[in-house]
């Protein structure tokens, strides 16, 4: 009975897989560009900010660091933050805190601003690892298709009749890798973006901490 229930919907072919793919595809390039714009947002003028901040902080002028951390981060939008300013702000805004007190105010704002920085990561992660397992889908249903044709084809026209089904069917198979690929490839990219910059906000937080501390005794 489940057998003969699953041959029916076998038999709608693997035309419908494509379609799904089509979509996934679509999708997954709305968020590769999207993500691509947000980084660069976020990104914009950070080296020169970071420059600023340290020259300043070095000459012990807080009061002008201060100031080119709330300028920037006022100016960032609010669902493109870079992962630094915000946490300078509360890092020199807080400095009669312990430095204990201080790394986890820091923490907070790094922490916010990452999963900003990681939306919408794991659905890339999640088309680029399943697609091509959606492509084999539809490829299975399709050559379940082609032999079922073929049983009901005479013998003269049966072979030409499953090649052509067999070979529709591993279109789905190769659109579902073609899919795969470039979400793999921005997951990764934008991963390795994402790290880098939670390694340079970690580095400056260090630096603002130790500089602060060093300031008292």
């Amino acid at each position: 009975m489940l057998g003969k229930l699953f041959l029916g919907f076998s038999l709608l072919g693997a035309e419908w897989v494509l379609y799904v793919l089509i979509f996934l595809s679509i999708f997954s390039v709305t968020i590769l560009f999207e993500r691509r714009f947000f980084y660069q947002s976020a990104l914009k003028g950070i080296e020169d900010f970071r420059k600023s901040l340290r020259d300043a902080v070095n000459s012990g002028e807080w009061d002008r660091a201060l100031q080119i951390a709330k300028t920037r981060s006022n100016s960032q939008p609010m669902e493109k933050p870079d992962l630094e300013s915000a946490m300078a702000v509360a890092l020199l805004t807080e400095r009669k805190h312990s430095p204990e007190v201080m790394n986890e105010l820091a923490q907070d704002h790094v922490v916010r601003a990452r999963v900003k920085w990681e939306r919408s990561l794991s659905l890339l992660a999640t088309i680029g690892n399943n697609a091509p397992f959606v492509g084999l889908f539809g490829t299975v249903l399709g050559i379940i298709k082609a032999f079922n044709d073929l049983s009901q084809q005479n013998a003269g026209t049966g072979v030409s009749g499953v090649t052509a089904g067999v070979a529709d069917a591993l279109v789905a198979t190769a659109v579902g890798i073609l899919v795969a690929i470039p979400a793999v490839v921005g997951f990764n990219l934008f991963q390795r973006k994402t790290k880098s910059a939670l390694s340079e906000a970690e580095a400056l937080k260090s630096f603002l901490v130790g500089k602060i501390a060093g300031g008292r005794s």
